[in-house]
């Protein structure tokens, strides 16, 4: 609720009407679509056709693709609909939608894939792997996302990655 709050208040920020819609695992989807469009399969994304805007991210690879497309529309809903918004109250919400729109001007240098252990990743491969006793060797899963941009403001700021509801979301 806070974040249809949120993206309400922005409204100046958006270009397109924006859905706040509950996915089918009872995760929140903002889409240009509304609500009641039909879910995707299992491991896959849904996509509207007109606008190429991709509800749930299915990998972290995914993710951090759709990441780019944000910075490359500089579409701050788009944005917005990768990130799981949990125990943030409004004013916090229409905070950080105000610095993300700012943030999605800067040209993007980087995204970088965080694991529990060892330096972030750039993602040009398989993902690291570690042992098991039970398997042999696993992929590590990603523990964040570290985004940099240039420009005069540039920087990097660091997201949490998480699975949920068989998505993957960036976290605060």
């Amino acid at each position: 609720m806070l974040c249809l709050l949120a993206l309400v208040a922005c409204a100046p920020l958006a270009r397109a009407q924006v859905y706040h819609c509950i996915g089918a695992h009872g995760e929140p989807v903002f889409s240009g679509q509304p609500c009641g469009t039909p879910a995707p399969p299992p491991g896959q994304s849904a996509v509207a056709p007109e606008k190429n805007f991709v509800v749930c991210a299915a990998s972290p690879r995914e993710l951090k693709q759709s990441v780019a497309k944000s910075f490359a529309t500089q579409d701050v809903n788009r944005l917005a609909g990768l990130i799981l918004w949990r125990d943030m109250d409004q004013v916090s919400a229409q905070a950080a939608l105000r610095s993300l729109a700012a943030w999605l001007k800067q040209p993007l240098v980087g995204i970088a894939i965080a694991y529990a252990t060892g330096p972030p990743y750039a993602d040009t491969g398989p993902a690291p792997v570690v042992g098991s006793s039970v398997a042999g060797l696993v992929p590590q899963r990603p523990t964040g996302f570290e985004v940099s941009t240039g420009g005069a403001d540039g920087g990097t700021r660091d997201f949490g990655v998480i699975e949920f509801g068989g998505c993957w979301w960036l976290t605060f």
